[in-house]
């Protein structure tokens, strides 16, 4: 299936389904004329299906293996313009989006392990793979995303 201006739709509103359909996704900056509902935060699939090199502000479907060895399907926000610099990770459960980033606070990330019901040891390092490949290689991404011990 094709992006359409129907795939457009807040960044916070992705679901694995989304990012199964469409593994890459970008902020639709260009677009907020289009409906009057889309602002800033809203993003749209990119066509190729590929990690750009010189991507900024990506949102890109990933499985995220936690330290545990649970495994959840999740989206990395990154950039790829220096290779792939990942600012947070959102792991995509049943009860909704689990967001952990490295610029988050002690407190918050206490809040975020409280709603997986894990400890910090549980949980990192996780171990990342990215669900579609980079455009810079042509294969996937791996590599492990860790936050401060709160």
């Amino acid at each position: 299936m094709p992006p359409t201006i129907a795939t457009r739709k807040p960044v916070d509103e992705l679901t694995a389904t989304d990012l199964e359909a469409f593994p890459v996704w970008e902020f639709a900056l260009d677009e907020e004329e289009v409906d009057e509902e889309q602002d800033e935060t809203w993003v749209k699939p990119v066509a190729t299906g590929e990690v750009p090199a010189d991507g900024s502000s990506l949102s890109v479907a990933a499985a995220l293996r936690l330290a545990s060895g649970q495994v959840y399907p999740g989206v990395m926000f990154c950039d790829t313009r220096a290779g792939l610099d990942i600012a947070a990770i959102a792991l995509l459960t049943t009860e909704g989006r689990v967001l952990f980033s490295r610029s988050d606070s002690p407190s918050d990330i206490r809040r975020n392990l409280k709603r997986l019901g894990l400890a910090h040891q549980n949980v990192f390092p996780l171990d990342y793979c990215t669900r579609a490949p980079s455009a810079r290689t042509g294969i996937l991404e791996r590599g492990t995303f860790n936050v401060p011990h709160a």
